[in-house]
């Protein structure tokens, strides 16, 4: 038999001249954007208006509507539908870049069902960064009252975008005056409202009919809701810095919903059982005697 023998190249390995330069591949596009309806409900019609909402989202702004105004043509928005309170407890005010709220008073001006611990955080928003003691130097806004000059780092909703859908009854003189709170902590503290302020009223006739009111707030933001999801994918590394801000929103707010909602503080359950221990032991012990020694000490 004939041995063959097997010869291998060896390559050396390549080098880079100073010429040379590396490019890193752009990451992926997103490909899908989640936008949140959330809604406070007394009687039902604003959760019926936010479900709606979202099962028209798909049909009203596909890809194809978004090019239009020169965004990402790749784009599918998909949305969720939670109460306002759900949002800050379940989701931990883990706020997306855009909302859609929609929402009621309820009694003399307060929040409706599924929005009272969120309007108790626009309370305290408004509180600790919003209106100046009267007498203060800031010049009045177009409301007649006067708010505090607030830095960057107390814009703590920067980035974040919302679009407001108020119901009432104007029968009431405080119909509108759940949505108008909401509307102003988030603003005050740097969230930019998207399109109109929409106000049905249930005491509304003719044109004004609340229905009407709604059907036509609904047309009208399809449109501002497309042109604020274009703009985001405009410019160099808008989507990172976005991402930034929504972060520290999340955990701005979050922090806050834990000063006013100590309960929601999650539980250690570590140092529940290391307290239980002992005790526990303790019980045991003086059961064992007893059963021996007849309750004798």
């Amino acid at each position: 038999a004939t041995a063959t023998t097997l010869s291998r190249q060896v390559v050396p390995p390549q080098t880079l001249s100073t010429k040379d330069t590396v490019t890193m591949a752009a990451p992926a596009p997103p490909t899908t954007q989640e936008i949140l309806i959330l809604y406070g409900s007394q009687t039902g019609n604003s959760e019926s208006a936010a479900h709606e909402l979202s099962s028209l989202l798909p049909t009203k702004l596909p890809p194809s509507k978004l090019a239009e105004y020169d965004g990402p043509p790749h784009l599918a928005l998909a949305s969720r539908v939670l109460s306002l309170d759900d949002f800050l407890e379940v989701e931990r005010a883990k706020w997306p870049r855009i909302v859609v709220i929609v929402t009621s008073s309820y009694g003399v001006g307060q929040a409706p069902l599924g929005a009272r611990k969120f309007r108790e955080w626009c309370d305290v928003v408004l509180e600790r960064y919003g209106y100046l003691p009267e007498g203060g130097d800031d010049p009045n806004d177009e409301r007649g009252r006067r708010y505090k000059s607030l830095n960057e780092k107390e814009k703590i909703l920067k980035g974040v975008k919302f679009a407001l859908l108020g119901l009432g009854d104007s029968h009431y003189s405080t119909f509108f005056r759940n949505p108008t709170v909401i509307e102003e902590a988030l603003t005050t503290v740097g969230a930019e409202r998207i399109g109109e302020l929409g106000k049905a009223d249930a005491s509304g006739t003719g044109e004004m009919e609340q229905a009407k009111v709604i059907e036509r707030w609904m047309e009208g933001i399809w449109k501002d809701l497309a042109k604020a999801v274009a703009e985001d994918y405009k410019g160099k590394n808008g989507q990172m810095g976005h991402a930034l801000e929504l972060e520290r929103a999340r955990e701005e707010s979050w922090k806050l919903c834990l000063e006013i909602f100590p309960q929601w503080k999650p539980t250690n359950y570590w140092a529940m059982v290391g307290v239980s221990l002992p005790a526990s032991a303790v019980v045991i012990g003086i059961l064992v005697h007893l059963f021996f020694y007849g309750g004798k000490l």
